[in-house]
């Protein structure tokens, strides 16, 4: 997979097969860096670039392939930590078990996150293919079953946003509820309209999903900047961009959501 630019750069690969990088700590050309290394979309925006840079640097991934992601859960370290410096990409496991890991450490070489991840990997052109009819699918079934748009969004201090973020959930009729409306559209999820995420541009992406998932622990919470130690998610179909979807909340000990 070839990009035109990279957030990890001076790549080295040890006798291990496992792969040590730098990390850019230019906000001017990543905003999201501002949100702070534990945010959810930090986390799933450095371990993108990471994996894809690292595995350019393995030659594992052919020209005209792409990968999706179906599966990761993270651990975010100390509170205390700075921001990512360096990193290191290695796969674990055989098979159908075996997962990349993505650990990302600060200048005092204190872990910030460590990430476990594992997806599919096709060729650009099926994608495509494969996609065009899914979509024509989708927005068939949207016409009948998706949930109405938002009539009204959740208020921005209500979910810590600051600039250039924008609302991705409705207002809801209650603070804390059983489920939460979410919209993704290119007006408030991608770049230009908002340079702290980012994505394909053909679907809502990972960094969408826990984006709204953070968004929706504010207000289960009432806590605007909540703390957030890790997750998992399992990602078992597409999303379209401009398509409601529901957040059904389930709450424990620790806040959690789950999409459908």
């Amino acid at each position: 997979m070839k990009l035109e630019r990279s957030y990890t750069s001076d790549h080295a690969v040890d006798a291990s097969r496992t792969v040590h990088f730098a990390c850019s700590t230019d906000r001017t050309e990543w905003p999201w860096l501002a949100l702070g290394p534990h945010h959810p979309v930090v986390v799933q925006a450095q371990t993108f670039w990471a994996s894809v840079g690292a595995s350019n640097a393995l030659g594992s991934m052919r020209e005209g392939q792409w990968s999706a992601l179906t599966w990761a859960d993270w651990r975010c370290g100390a509170d205390d930590v700075g921001e990512v410096v360096r990193g290191t990409y290695a796969r674990e496991g055989e098979g159908k078990d075996e997962v990349f890991v993505v650990t990302l450490y600060d200048a005092q070489d204190r872990e910030v996150v460590v990430m476990r991840g594992r997806g599919v990997v096709f060729r650009n052109r099926n994608f495509e293919q494969w996609r065009a009819e899914a979509k024509r699918e989708a927005a068939q079934r949207a016409a009948s079953e998706a949930p109405p748009a938002p009539s009204r969004w959740a208020s921005r201090e209500a979910l810590g946003l600051g600039p250039g973020e924008h609302p991705l959930i409705a207002a809801p009729d209650e603070p804390r509820q059983d489920s939460y409306l979410a919209l993704v559209t290119f007006e408030n999820g991608l770049p230009p309209a908002n340079p702290m995420l980012s994505g394909s541009g053909d679907h809502v992406n990972t960094v969408h999903m826990v984006e709204t998932a953070r968004q929706a622990l504010c207000l289960l919470s009432g806590d605007p900047s909540p703390r957030i130690t890790g997750g998992e998610m399992q990602l078992s179909r597409y999303v379209e961009l401009g398509t409601p979807f529901t957040l059904d909340v389930t709450a424990h000990e620790e806040a959690r959501t789950a999409f459908s």
